[in-house]
């Protein structure tokens, strides 16, 4: 019963480091574009890179086409480029 009690305690851990990986690597991509369709679930999709990729997803479907109102993500920091950097590196 011990063993058992083990191994399903070993396989909850993995699960949980597999579906929490904070990597940055996996965080979803931003877009500039959003379509709200015109049905009553008011399902929002970011998905689109240009205003008329948009319009041709939602036409013949019904909606409108809104500008991405989450802000774009910050670049990667630059670590020390304000410091002092030597005229003679060692």
């Amino acid at each position: 019963m011990r063993k058992l009690l083990l191994g399903v305690l070993a396989l909850v851990a993995v699960g949980a480091t597999l579906v929490g990986d904070p990597r940055p690597s996996a965080a979803r991509p931003w877009y500039p574009w959003c379509a709200r369709f015109g049905d009553r679930s008011g399902v929002e999709e970011c998905l689109y890179t240009s205003f008329r990729q948009c319009q041709a997803t939602i036409s013949g479907i019904g909606g409108s086409c809104v500008e991405n109102w989450y802000p774009r993500p910050a670049g990667p920091r630059r670590h020390g480029h304000n410091r002092w950097w030597p005229v003679y590196p060692d």
